[in-house]
């Protein structure tokens, strides 16, 4: 089965908040309130592609090792490792959207990671909360080609 571990801490950025620079998980709270701020629009940009330019490269990395691209009718399951239980599941499972814009960006040698992730792609998601892991927070992502 394939598979892609993402330190959570790929969507931890530092961000100015309350007037002082703070690290921020980039969930879906902080996400919404991003969009509220002048220019939200083109700070959210920012923070995704800073994201992306954690993620891209253990994409590539796990192609360079011989992981297959992602094909048509792909069933993804994301198992969840938290720091602790401050943040709801909801709020991380947001992450998704940066998760599969990176595994798009992602290429080597001109073999594209996931071509899309519409719904020819994507039919469906499922996250399971695995407990909290204070020395090792993840995402592990294992995904299988469905047959419908």
């Amino acid at each position: 089965m394939a598979k892609i571990v993402i330190p959570l801490s790929a969507f931890i950025l530092p961000m100015k908040k309350k007037g002082k620079m703070q690290l921020v998980k980039m969930t879906l709270n902080n996400w919404i309130m991003i969009h509220g701020m002048k220019a939200g629009r083109m700070i959210a940009n920012k923070r995704k592609h800073q994201i992306q330019a954690k993620i891209i490269p253990l994409v590539d990395q796990r192609i360079v090792d011989g992981l297959d691209p992602i094909g048509k009718h792909t069933k993804f399951h994301f198992e969840w490792y938290f720091p602790d239980r401050r943040t709801d599941l909801d709020n991380w499972t947001f992450t998704h959207k940066f998760i599969f814009d990176a595994f798009q960006a992602s290429s080597v040698r001109g073999r594209v990671f996931m071509p899309n992730d519409n719904l020819n792609f994507v039919v469906a998601t499922y996250d399971d909360f695995m407990g909290v892991n204070k020395d090792d927070p993840r995402v592990e992502i294992d995904w299988s080609q469905s047959h419908d």
